[in-house]
Order: C-alpha cells, then structure tokens, then sequence
C-alpha cells in the first residue's frame, strides 16, 4: 500500500472514530436548548441513524425546561426527518411516511392552538408543513390527493401571512416579495401536481389509500 494510500484510510479511519465517539457521547448527555437538541438529530441523519435524531427531538420535546413556542417547527423537523428515512430505507417506507403524517398533524394542532390563544401563525411553520405534504405526496400513488389537498390548504394559510415590504430581525432586513413568490411557487407547483392526479375537488381521499387520515 503506497504512503498516501495509507494516510488516506488512516484520515478516513480517524473521522469514523470521531463521529462515533460523537455519537456515543451525545447518548449520555441532556440537550441544553432546543437548537442544540437540533443540531445532534441533524448530525444523527446525516449517519443514517433516523431513529436516534428522532428520539433526540421527541425527548426535548418531552422536557419542562423547552420554550414550547418551538414545538409546532419542532415536530416538522421530525416529520422531516421521517420523510428522509422513508427515502433511505424503502423496507420500511410506509410507516416511515405514516410516521412523519402524524409529526405534521401535531404540528398542525400546535399552530392552531396558537392561533387560539395567541391570535397568530407562524408562516415559516405554516410554509414546511406545505411543502412536507407535497413530498408525501409525490412519494405515494394512492395517497397523493389528500396529501396534495393537505400541502394546498397550508399553503393558503400561509400566503396572507407574508405581509408588508420587508421584515426586520436581529438587526437583519429582509425583503418580503421574494418570500411572497417562492410561497405563490410553492403553491401554484401543488395545484399543477393535485390536477395531473385527477384529484376530486372536494380533496376527498383516492379509493383504497394505504395511509388513512390521522
């Protein structure tokens, strides 16, 4: 074996080492902040170890010391990383893509709990769950009106949220309109995919859908 042979495995070796150890190490230590419980499920996905980043976000979320004004985005990321299993691991795919169904509609229950007590929507939120249901949506054959339906009715709550010329945060101005389109995008690609499948227009479900309506 040539020495840059050698110095590659060894490199190569050295990173697995590293990763691991990351791995085993964040097992046996407690999120501090929900951004931290985040960012070790996203080092998890990365490895293919869907299970633990999700279990990492469903303990956080379990916790008493969360700001709970995450939760909604929260359980969109574990929707999320569903879906990602769902694409990785096809054994497992229709309880993966159930799995993230029922992680958006907690997200769903969230935002209109909110709205409830608070009166507001999180259009961020709101824009994700969208665009998670369309993915389902294109993953599926027998389910692709309703998850259509589903992408088409957050994506409608949401336009009118994108309001004003700009938003300001942490010192950051950000232009509104190019939101705005990227949401009209967003939703004229749903209603393209939702008349190609012949959907009904009442959004009813497709005969013999596998993923029933949580």
């Amino acid at each position: 074996m040539t020495p840059p042979r050698q110095i590659f495995f060894l490199v190569t070796a050295l990173l697995l080492l590293i990763v691991v150890g990351w791995l085993v190490y964040s097992r046996t230590r407690v999120p501090k902040s929900g951004s931290e419980a985040l960012n070790w499920a996203i080092e998890f996905q990365k490895v293919g170890r869907y299970d633990e980043g999700v279990e990492v976000l469903q303990t956080w979320l379990k916790g008493s010391n969360r700001d709970t004004s995450h939760d909604g985005f929260l359980y969109q990321q574990i929707a999320m990383m569903y879906i990602a299993k769902a694409y990785a691991k096809p054994t497992t795919r229709d309880q993966s893509i159930a799995d993230a169904e029922l992680n958006l509609e907690k997200s769903l229950d969230f935002l209109n709990n909110e709205k409830k007590q608070n009166g507001g929507l999180d259009s961020m939120v709101l824009e994700g769950v969208g665009g998670a249901y369309q993915v389902l949506g294109d993953m599926t054959d027998k389910s692709k009106c309703r998850y259509y339906e589903k992408a088409r009715q957050a994506l409608v709550r949401d336009l009118p949220l994108i309001h004003g010329d700009s938003y300001t945060a942490y010192g950051t101005t950000v232009p509104l309109e190019p939101v705005r389109a990227e949401s009209r995008k967003q939703l004229d690609g749903v209603n393209e995919k939702y008349s190609k499948s012949g959907c009904r227009a009442d959004g009813e479900n497709q005969p013999n859908d596998p993923y029933p309506a949580h």
